[in-house]
């Protein structure tokens, strides 16, 4: 089953864009008190999409929240904050890993270059942002990345590639460590509600409970031993 460019969640509140270039989910989400606005969350490498999908909404983008720095997620953070003048946010620790953008790229042998926006750089976990209408707290979730994080908002969670809803994301990728993500994600379990609605930087929606009923290949990794 093919999946839409662009689908509506929550009522129409929540688009998410599926990337052209690794298939990385792009997310608009509506201002609930402000007609017209929006956040973006992990703009990724299809300007195209990404830009027809706003003029789509009717909204206009007031901040971009990136959940961590690779490329397939910061990729069109630059032309936002040109176009629209938003604040970009990024937890500290991954500006290196953001800085590494085009080094990957060539890696993965995709012929565009990037360019960064300049960061709102947030040091602390936890560290709570109030854009378009709602207050976003960002969770330290190292692992994936040194400064990866789970955005938490009104009962929805932006993990990024720290969590997905049916698989898990290992790579080999410079600054991924796999105990750390481990452990990051079982203190995350330790305290998230189960009904919170996790949005991933790839692939379909699930609550946490829903995850860790059905996502067989996360419930292995978990179990593995952290190695001494």
């Amino acid at each position: 089953m093919t999946t839409p460019a662009v689908e509506s969640l929550l009522g129409g509140a929540l688009r998410r864009i599926t990337n052209h270039e690794l298939h990385s989910n792009t997310y608009l989400l509506a201002d609930p008190q402000q007609p017209g606005a929006c956040v973006v969350v992990d703009p990724g490498l299809d300007r195209e999409r990404v830009e027809a999908a706003i003029a789509d909404s009717g909204w206009t983008p007031v901040a971009v929240l990136c959940t961590h720095g690779h490329f397939d997620h910061v990729g069109g953070t630059a032309w936002l904050q040109e176009r629209f003048g938003t604040s970009v946010y990024l937890r500290a620790q991954d500006l290196k890993t953001a800085k590494l953008s085009n080094f990957l790229m060539a890696a993965f042998k995709i012929k565009a270059r990037i360019a960064l926006p300049e960061f709102t750089l947030l040091p602390d976990d936890g560290a709570s942002v109030g854009v378009g209408g709602r207050h976003f707290t960002f969770h330290a979730l190292p692992g994936h990345t040194p400064g990866g994080a789970g955005i938490l908002v009104d009962g929805l969670l932006f993990s990024g590639d720290s969590l997905y809803a049916r698989r898990t994301a290992l790579s080999k990728l410079p600054g991924e460590d796999h105990d750390q993500l481990r452990a990051s994600l079982k203190a995350l379990f330790a305290w998230i509600p189960g009904d919170t609605l996790v949005l991933p930087g790839h692939g379909g929606t699930a609550t946490i409970d829903q995850i860790h009923a059905g996502n067989e290949e996360l419930r292995a990794f978990m179990a593995a031993a952290v190695s001494a």
